[in-house]
């Protein structure tokens, strides 16, 4: 028995029509939001003063150097 997946409700052609057209006008984004369940696409723009964004802690991170890590033994 194989699962199938739900049919999207959005396209990635969508939301790059969507980026397109707000950078033809001028805007600079700072994030796109995509809600998979209602198909809505939100696109908030880095002016934008009505919301304003909590910087991600992850962004400023440490992040370990793969090359440092050793692999374990048995």
């Amino acid at each position: 028995m194989t699962r199938q997946r739900a049919p999207s409700s959005f396209k990635q052609q969508d939301v790059a029509r969507a980026v397109r057209a707000v950078k033809g006008s001028g805007l600079a984004i700072a994030r796109v939001e995509v809600d998979p369940k209602t198909a809505k696409i939100t696109l908030v723009m880095k002016d934008c003063t009505e919301t304003e964004t909590d910087p991600n802690p992850f962004d400023d991170a440490p992040v370990q150097d793969p090359a440092l890590r050793r692999r374990k033994s048995k």
